[in-house]
């Protein structure tokens, strides 16, 4: 017995001896930063940010890092440099250029019933809302919580409405002005707006000139598609990344640049949409043998003015969305509108858990604005719940 509980304590520490190692990510060619690569191994799991940084604990010596369009990197606790470099995979364009993509195209619409929850299942998330005007922070803003979809996709004679989405909201941080000089209110999106422009992916209403490319020795096709000259309305380019074996989508990028886009009235103000880029990385949980979003990006860009062009300001707003415990068994009791503004959203803070969590790192930019923010009197109103 004595042998026994002695054994059972070692096991204990042993389980919780972690590796800790903060690092860097850049491209092997362009020493860019790298975001969004997946840092993991069988038990663990985090993403970079925008400035290629990583923090990743766990009780396992192994670490994988991964990004589609990437070579995969496996390495150990031991072997781990500060900066590591990825490489980007070799793409092999196929003999025969695709002018439509329909045949391609049909296959991957009709493996979204297999490959895709399309009823009810729970995750939990972590969405960061940043507001720029003219390239300087304005407002930011995390929220961590837990959420129930009542599908990821939405087929024909599938209607999306108010109740697709119910909210636990268990953490969150903001900080940044309210309006700015010419007495301007920057909406921030809500829940619904950010979760249902992720799931929106439809390029066959238009046509497109498509090509299609294999890699990763034949295993992924990346179906590349640009709007052709004669479009007026938009300048639409993008890719999907799909597996050649099931069709089923991997990653998703589309850029919109409008053309001829007159401005919209506001009161006193106008205002139009001048950029749109958003791209969607799903990844697949073995346990339910389905795919789900685990993380996403999306940039808005809206110019300014008034009647008398006196001024021209140009905001730029970015959602970043993570997700964890996919399809997990856990109650969302909901606390919160999935159709309000964010930034209106009211929830106390909790420093301990945001000095904590290491799946969102802040950039070196987000860090000076907060402290900057926190020692300066604003000349505008500043609204936080950080104080």
């Amino acid at each position: 017995m004595k042998l026994a509980l002695l054994f059972f304590s070692f096991s204990v520490t042993l389980c919780f001896a972690q590796n800790q190692f903060k690092g860097l990510l850049l491209d092997s060619q362009t020493k860019e930063p790298i975001e969004f690569v997946n840092v993991y191994n069988g038990k663990d799991y985090t993403i970079s940010n925008e400035d290629g940084r990583y923090e990743f604990s766990t009780s396992r010596d192994s670490v994988v890092f991964y990004l589609i369009g990437y070579d995969k990197l496996k390495t150990t606790f031991e072997q781990l440099q500060d900066t590591i470099l990825l490489t980007k995979s070799v793409f092999e364009l196929n003999e025969v250029v695709v002018t439509n993509g329909k045949t391609l195209y049909q296959k991957v619409k009709d493996s979204i019933r297999k490959n895709y929850k399309l009823e009810p299942y729970k995750e939990k998330f972590l969405i960061r809302a940043l507001a720029k005007k003219d390239n300087e922070i304005w407002r930011i803003q995390d929220l961590q919580g837990k959420l129930k979809r009542n599908t990821l996709f939405y087929l024909k004679n599938m209607e999306q409405t108010k109740k697709d989405y119910t909210i636990e909201l268990t953490n969150m941080r903001k900080l940044g002005a309210v309006t700015d000089e010419n007495n301007a209110y920057l909406k921030f999106p809500s829940f619904q707006q950010i979760l249902n422009e992720l799931v929106t992916m439809n390029i066959e209403e238009s046509e497109f000139d498509i090509e299609e490319s294999f890699f990763e020795n034949g295993s992924k096709i990346k179906l590349t598609f640009k709007s052709r000259p004669e479009e007026k309305v938009k300048n639409i380019s993008g890719y999907y990344v799909i597996d050649a074996k099931t069709y089923a989508i991997q990653t998703y990028h589309l850029k919109s640049v409008p053309k001829n886009n007159p401005f919209k009235k506001n009161k006193f103000l106008k205002y139009r949409t001048s950029f749109y880029d958003v791209t969607v990385y799903f990844k697949k949980s073995i346990e339910k043998d389905a795919y789900f979003i685990s993380s996403a990006k999306s940039i808005y860009k809206v110019e300014t003015t008034d009647e008398e062009k006196s001024f021209n300001l140009v905001y730029e707003l970015t959602s970043i969305l993570t997700t964890s415990d996919n399809f997990g068994d856990f109650k969302v009791k909901k606390n919160v509108s999935a159709t309000r503004d964010l930034f209106k959203l009211k929830y106390p803070y909790n420093a301990e858990y945001w000095n904590s969590q290491n799946q969102l790192l802040l950039t070196e930019e987000m860090q000076e604005f907060i402290q900057k923010m926190g020692k300066e009197n604003n000349e505008f109103k500043v609204r936080s719940n950080m104080d």
